[in-house]
């Protein structure tokens, strides 16, 4: 070699450009634009969302304390129709034995009226608690999400108004007429504060009951559960709803089976849903062969 002349230059190396990652180091990729967050970092934003929730509640319940007579009187529509149903003489005479008792019954007719007005709020804060580590996609269902929990919730509450509600004071008003003899008669003396604690709990706890299919579904959706597990277990899920059922409702057999038997339907339903999701998720990840197809009859080759 010359030294006029010059070694050929080597191309230059082609520059690494690292892959895209939305985590720390060592961390799983997560969604598109996902932040690495601490366990702090996650407990702040849970306590931002909570306190707009409480906010929203605190807001409705404010709303509904003014109209707390009109509420009353609506939470009191079932005792009426019961009333008439068992043959009961007169109107049902809701009692106050304290100077407090119609003020804190108030109060709480307010906040379980405020708890359904601000279930859009508070579900919808729950969304965006959890939208940060879904993908693209996922977040479009925000509005679906929303709207089928206050659904669900209201349908609960509904359906508790409707039909628990009366039903039990039908029977516990039938029972009680039966137990008057010839000699002592069993007359009602009814209180304000505990017949609207009890029909206020009961219809919450019916709306709570009734999210359990889209609690089912968004857990199936994360991968968390499938129909496979829930049908493993469905025994102890049986015995476990009546259990809940009977924690929920006040001490008495009639509102217990009658939420017990719909939340043991609600269980299959959402086992259906799972397997539904599951499925959908298993044929978008190769997971599941597609079934062959039959010949026609008149395909010579069959």
């Amino acid at each position: 070699m010359s030294a006029a002349q010059t070694p050929p230059a080597s191309a230059p190396l082609p520059a690494v450009v690292p892959p895209p990652s939305n985590g720390l180091d060592g961390l799983a990729e997560g969604p598109e634009g996902d932040q690495p967050m601490s366990f702090w970092d996650h407990i702040g934003e849970l306590r931002n969302r909570l306190v707009k929730a409480f906010l929203g509640l605190v807001v409705a319940c404010i709303l509904c304390f003014v109209y707390a007579t009109e509420l009353r009187e609506f939470l009191a529509a079932p005792l009426h129709t019961a009333w008439a149903a068992a043959g009961m003489a007169g109107k049902p005479e809701l009692q106050v034995l304290a100077m407090m008792d119609a003020f804190m019954t108030d109060m709480r007719v307010a906040v379980a009226a405020g708890i359904f007005l601000a279930a859009p709020i508070g579900f919808y804060q729950l969304w965006m608690f959890i939208a940060p580590g879904l993908y693209s996609r996922e977040k479009r269902y925000v509005i679906p999400f929303v709207a089928t929990s206050v659904l669900m919730f209201v349908a609960g509450a509904a359906f508790c108004y409707v039909a628990v509600l009366p039903w039990t004071i039908q029977w516990l008003l039938s029972y009680t007429q039966s137990t008057s003899g010839a000699e002592t008669t069993v007359a009602y003396h009814l209180t304000l504060n505990d017949y609207i604690r009890d029909a206020t709990k009961i219809l919450v706890a019916f709306g709570a009951v009734f999210e359990f299919p889209l609690l089912i579904a968004f857990l199936s959706f994360a991968g968390v559960l499938s129909h496979r597990g829930l049908l493993r277990f469905w025994k102890i899920s049986v015995i476990a709803i009546f259990v809940i059922a009977a924690v929920l409702t006040p001490p008495e057999p009639v509102s217990q089976l009658m939420m017990a038997f719909p939340m043991v339907g609600l269980f299959f339903l959402s086992v259906g849903v799972s397997y539904l999701i599951t499925r959908s998720r298993e044929r978008a990840a190769g997971l599941v062969t597609p079934e062959p197809v039959p010949p026609a009859p008149d395909d010579p080759e069959a």
